[in-house]
């Protein structure tokens, strides 16, 4: 009888550090969430980064918080300002890609309830903006919006600028490159901030979350159908071959900005996330 009451003693303290530390992970802000990637930039980054998200936000319980997302925001793609470059063929092969990794991560991760659509912005600039515009006109002290800027901040200067100035400062942007930052082709930095939303410098995220591939090795052929989707899609783009800085890496960079997010964003949220904290969160999903 000992032995049986030590052993269930063992089972509660640890069912209980596992819900300590699926709390701990778990501290989001109020308001919702908007993700603008680009991907048709010549770094592959976020075809991996992407699903992550979505199962980050899953795992969490956070699906409702989503209430925008578009991809291929680099307006104007062969204007890059980086030595690499993509070329007409492999851009339009990526809008593709976004388009239907957009899509079947929503479904399989889902459902995200508030997602009106998924706009792909080479294609629906016009519906990608209008978008944003009504999460930006929807917010208020209560419910402030959160933009993770994963991509070029063009689309997310169009939107603050059709939207009403009121609601700025009840808007977040986040960001952890100023490769990301100052490569508008049509707005710079500075312009986005002078909308009057608040800034979040977390840093660069690739320090952490751009590791070589082994890390990963646990969701390649997973049981859960969105994990093993992750894996694909990292690397799909790990093979993508427009750039040379990503082969033998896996890259899910910009998810850290949701994870930083999601633990907690200003009040302590994680600005070092590791592969073994995704891994720690995601198969949560389980």
């Amino acid at each position: 009888m000992k032995i049986f009451i030590t052993l269930l003693s063992v089972l509660v303290l640890s069912s209980c550090a596992i819900q300590n530390s699926i709390s701990t992970n778990t501290n989001p802000p109020n308001g919702r969430l908007a993700i603008v990637i680009d991907g048709n930039s010549p770094d592959p980054d976020d075809l991996g980064a992407t699903p992550v998200m979505f199962g980050l936000l899953q795992q969490a319980g956070l699906n409702d918080r989503l209430v925008h997302l578009s991809h291929s925001c680099d307006l104007d793609p062969f204007r890059n300002k980086g030595i690499q470059r993509i070329d007409a063929k492999n851009e339009a092969r990526r809008q593709k890609v976004l388009d239907e990794l957009s899509e079947k991560g929503t479904n399989l991760f889902g459902p995200f309830k508030n997602l009106r659509n998924f706009y792909n912005c080479r294609v629906d600039q016009t519906g990608a903006v209008n978008d944003l515009v009504d999460a930006i006109n929807a917010s208020t002290e209560k419910s402030p919006l959160w933009i993770i800027e994963a991509g070029e901040p063009d689309l997310i200067g169009y939107a603050l600028q059709a939207s009403k100035p009121s609601t700025h400062k009840y808007v977040h942007v986040v960001s952890h490159h100023p490769a990301n930052d100052n490569s508008g082709d049509y707005f710079s930095w500075q312009q986005i901030l002078d909308f009057g939303v608040t800034e979040h410098q977390i840093g660069d995220q690739n320090v952490g979350l751009q590791t070589p591939t082994h890390p990963w090795d646990w969701a390649k052929n997973h049981k859960h159908p969105g994990i093993s989707f992750i894996w694909d899609m990292m690397a799909y783009a790990e093979q993508d071959g427009v750039v040379n800085f990503q082969t033998n890496k896996f890259d899910c960079s910009d998810a850290g900005m949701v994870y930083w997010w999601i633990s907690g964003a200003d009040k302590g949220g994680n600005k070092l996330s590791t592969p073994s904290d995704m891994k720690q969160s995601l198969l949560n999903l389980m």
